[in-house]
């Protein structure tokens, strides 16, 4: 005898998927997929397939609930979404905000390039000054790198079409670039932990008077940590506002994390 939450009809699912937002209509369309090969395939058994609860799951893919943002990731990896699905399931899960018109969203190819050595995103800022200057010197005496590096950089950038030249004056093709928002990737982790390293060396590097890093250790319940994250996200957007007003002064790198200090697999 199947249990009653198992029962979950096809006729059942495919009923208002013009109103489910874009993650339940993701795992609908898997399961019914399952399901066309193998009629007895269950809800419970995609339960197991994702590792998750069967009743979490059963609310989830009607869209009265969201999937828990922990276990988003995993989600999409079972689910073998491309980066533009990802980027589609986190948006409709709140994740992501959606990117101003002017923004770029850089391909997952170009992470690796972009993201493993910190001087590309320095030396794409100072684009944005009102005295910018397109000569290697003036870039290595406002960002401190050297400038045979700060013309590999730009060699770089123009091979991936972030910037163009015309004639001796160098641009940004794009007034922003982007990446979606948790979505895994060894290009990403390499990014933040590069800039881990450099805070480390600014603390000894810069006065106290000039910089500010503080830390809270606070405990949270799951509602209340999705909200966090939610506020470190408009922290950032905020940022970008004061960016977007500002077009002269210094360079200066935002560091933002929260995180568990008990990884989920420890627990």
């Amino acid at each position: 005898m199947i249990e009653l939450k198992e029962a979950v009809s096809s006729a059942t699912l495919m009923s208002g998927l013009e109103n489910l937002p874009y993650f339940a209509l993701k795992l609908q369309e898997q399961f019914l997929a399952k399901k066309t090969r193998n009629k007895r395939y269950s809800l419970r058994s995609y339960a197991q397939f994702l590792e998750m609860n069967p009743g979490t799951l059963s609310s989830i893919i009607k869209g009265k609930r969201l999937v828990p943002l922990q276990e988003a990731a995993k989600v999409m990896q079972k689910l073998s979404l491309t980066p533009k699905d990802q980027e589609q399931f986190l948006l409709s899960l709140g994740v992501n905000k959606p990117p101003a018109e002017s923004s770029f969203k850089l391909d997952p190819s170009q992470y690796a390039v972009l993201f493993d050595e910190w001087e590309h995103f320095v030396i794409l800022a100072v684009f944005r000054l009102a005295d910018f200057k397109s000569n290697t010197t003036w870039i290595a005496n406002k960002t401190g790198i050297p400038a045979e590096r700060v013309n590999e950089c730009l060699q770089t950038l123009q091979d991936l079409q972030v910037i163009t030249r015309k004639g001796p004056v160098w641009e940004r093709t794009h007034k922003n670039l982007y990446s979606p928002h948790d979505i895994p990737s060894r290009s990403l982790q390499q990014a933040h932990l590069n800039s881990l390293e450099l805070a480390r060396q600014m603390i000894a590097r810069v006065p106290v008077q000039e910089r500010d890093y503080s830390f809270l250790t606070v405990a949270l319940d799951d509602k209340r940590y999705k909200k966090l994250k939610k506020l470190t996200l408009k922290f950032r957007d905020d940022v970008f506002e004061l960016d977007e007003q500002s077009r002269k002064g210094e360079l200066y790198r935002v560091n933002l994390q929260c995180f568990p200090l008990l990884p989920p697999k420890a627990k």
